[in-house]
């Protein structure tokens, strides 16, 4: 083909929900992937659109098949990947982009369609995405009232089983919210270097984004968190690239606090891609802390110390191996378990999750949870604590482990509440049980995130290699 009107913003994007919906991987990668693939030098307005689409139409999927399904006389399971993404995001582009004309969205989407080799289809996409554009049929969509679930599921694109567990917790009008936030992308919040600022010259930071960048920000109740109104630069030679801030979601920042680092403390980090908290606990410990990272995968340890090169961060101790087989030699002061989860507090942020996982795997990820606790645990110096967070409020990866832990380990251990490390603006989302819990539509529009603290009191050996 001599040349092609698809913009490579588009292009990046409609390849990359082939990845994620495909192979599984995780959005931020897939487009990476491409856009190394395509070998350009590509804009950052092109970067930008292209994460765009593709988020949008991820968070939109299960709504925006059920729009196409209804338009089609196709069973649109069964069409290739290429063109179901094409169907999809030219759909969110003429639905959900105001700016984007919709000759734009239908007429690039046909030529992707083509581009990939499957222009006997071509046709096919772009009368229903012509269809789609006249906005000319309304599907009837189940009763609100009758049922609630089936509604909900639809309207805010997300799957029944997510809808039927949390209407058992929430209203529904709270649920609206909730489910209403995931579908809206998330402020970018950043945590500022204390290391190259300091929080009480953060105005002087705000002040050089605005001259040299253009980039509006505004100040959060927590002194090192900036929100910015628009998207950073990333370029070299950026603020950001100098290591001058950090993105970093308002709630996870609170973990370093939970942590409460005092210099000359040896810290275990037992999960530690990508790295955030692991800077944010080597910016309270004033760079004063014997830290160590762990973590078992290659390519995310590598972003870790990425993160920590950029931001000018030094004398850490890289662990390259599993946690749960790790034999450090020593007692630790303390740890902060940031485990692997669900993820179902930052759907906002990874919508591919809505697609990715099952309510099974709820019960999967608490299983490993409770390991890498009685590992953390075991660990620990006397009187050393464990910090533990995840990105999630479900009971099975929050609550339902502190009862598990005083079950299993009775007056051995302490529970400590966050209450006292918290400046008093975030002290209401600690509940009576000492549990730091932030739902998703939360009022300060922060993730959802869940943790705690237990204080080692006497020596584990024996509950800690006990079994349930």
């Amino acid at each position: 083909m001599a040349s092609s009107s698809l913009s490579i913003a588009r292009e990046v994007a409609y390849d990359a929900f082939v990845l994620v919906m495909e192979k599984k991987e995780k959005p931020e990668d897939a487009l990476e992937i491409i856009a190394d693939n395509l070998k350009n030098d590509i804009k950052r307005i092109d970067r930008n659109l292209a994460k765009e689409i593709l988020y949008g139409g991820l968070r939109w999927y299960s709504k925006i098949f059920w729009i196409l399904q209804n338009t089609s006389n196709r069973d649109l399971k069964h069409v290739s990947p290429e063109i179901r993404s094409a169907l999809i995001l030219g759909t969110y582009q003429i639905f959900y982009l105001d700016r984007v004309p919709d000759r734009a969205a239908v007429n690039e989407s046909v030529e992707y369609v083509r581009k990939v080799g499957q222009g006997n289809a071509c046709s096919f996409v772009n009368g229903i995405l012509r269809q789609i554009a006249r906005r000319a049929e309304y599907f009837t969509k189940p009763d609100k009232v009758d049922k609630p679930v089936d509604y909900l599921s639809l309207q805010y694109a997300h799957p029944k089983w997510i809808v039927s567990r949390w209407l058992r917790h929430f209203k529904f009008d709270r649920l609206e919210a909730m489910l209403s936030s995931n579908n809206h992308p998330p402020p970018w919040s950043v945590r500022v270097n204390q290391v190259k600022t300091k929080v009480e010259d953060v105005h002087l930071l705000q002040q050089q984004l605005l001259k040299n960048e253009r980039t509006h920000s505004e100040r959060r109740a927590l002194r090192s968190c900036l929100r910015l109104r628009e998207s950073p630069n990333f370029d070299p030679g950026s603020i950001f690239s100098q290591g001058y801030y950090t993105i970093q979601d308002e709630a996870a920042q609170l973990i370093g606090l939970l942590v409460d680092p005092i210099e000359g403390e040896t810290i275990i980090d037992a999960c530690t891609a990508p790295g955030g908290k692991l800077s944010h606990l080597y910016e309270l410990g004033k760079g004063n802390l014997k830290l160590f990272a762990v973590d078992k995968q290659p390519h995310r340890l590598t972003k870790a110390k990425e993160t920590m090169e950029r931001l000018g961060h030094r004398n850490v101790e890289w662990v390259e191996t599993d946690f749960l087989t790790w034999e450090p030699g020593f007692k630790a002061d303390k740890i902060l378990l940031d485990a692997p989860c669900t993820g179902l507090g930052i759907l906002r942020r990874h919508p591919e999750g809505k697609w990715h996982k099952e309510e099974a795997t709820i019960r999967v990820m608490a299983e490993c949870q409770k390991e890498l606790i009685r590992r953390s645990l075991l660990n620990l110096r006397l009187g050393g604590e464990l910090i533990y967070s995840v990105c999630s409020f479900e009971p099975e990866e929050t609550i339902d482990h502190m009862r598990w832990i005083k079950s299993t380990f009775g007056e051995a251990v302490e529970l400590i509440s966050p209450i006292h490390r918290l400046t008093d603006y975030y002290k209401k989302y600690v509940t009576r049980d000492n549990l730091l819990l932030i739902y998703a539509g939360n009022q300060d529009d922060m993730d959802g995130f869940g943790a705690f603290i237990f204080k080692v009191k006497e020596d584990l050996s024996g509950k800690a290699q006990g079994k349930d």
